[in-house]
């Protein structure tokens, strides 16, 4: 769906700064150096290269360019629905506030509301964006998104994790924990 319908998949890249791919591609590799202990096909980009990859077992993994790895979502719905509920992921990642369900949901809110008022400066209003995304999208936007945060950290420390492994030309290796959270 996104792939045909430009304007969709632009309101996507504006809420979410996810790219969708024309198709799958390889996931990138840094010249051969880089490799992955599950196997997968890059379907989306973030705005720094970043690579969302769909991953054998069907979850989605993230590749960071700066080196950050690890498994984001259990499928692509649940995917999606993080990506619409809780736009610019990577600043919910401070696992000191999955200690329980309310102080998450009022962490979640005062996140979003920090990207309200970054995207007013700009003359975007993300909420109406949002709201028209999810419903594009047939995903349910949440007052709460505290539940879908649970899942996404409990996704992030399954097993197996998705981890990237950089061989550096002299042989040695280096291997990331495959959490996000460990950034």
């Amino acid at each position: 769906m996104l792939r045909g319908d430009q304007e969709l998949a632009g309101l996507l890249r504006d809420v979410c700064d996810v790219e969708i791919f024309p198709a799958f591609t390889a996931p990138q590799d840094e010249g051969g150096h880089l490799r992955y202990n599950i196997p997968g096909e890059t379907f989306a980009c973030d705005g720094s290269g970043s690579e969302y990859i769909l991953l054998e077992d069907g979850s989605v993994g993230f590749w960071g360019s700066e080196g950050a790895c690890g498994r984001i979502a259990d499928s692509l719905e649940d995917f999606f629905e993080f990506m619409v509920n809780c736009p610019y992921w990577m600043d919910y990642l401070d696992e000191d506030e999955y200690q329980d369900a309310e102080g998450l949901a009022e962490y979640a809110a005062e996140v979003f509301e920090g990207h309200t008022e970054g995207a007013k400066d700009t003359g975007f209003d993300l909420p109406a964006a949002q709201l028209e995304l999810a419903k594009r999208l047939g995903l349910e936007k949440k007052g709460n998104p505290a539940e879908i945060l649970i899942r996404f950290c409990r996704c992030t420390k399954r097993e197996p994790r998705f981890i990237s492994t950089y061989t550096e030309n002299d042989g040695s290796m280096h291997s990331g924990t495959g959490s996000l959270f460990d950034l």
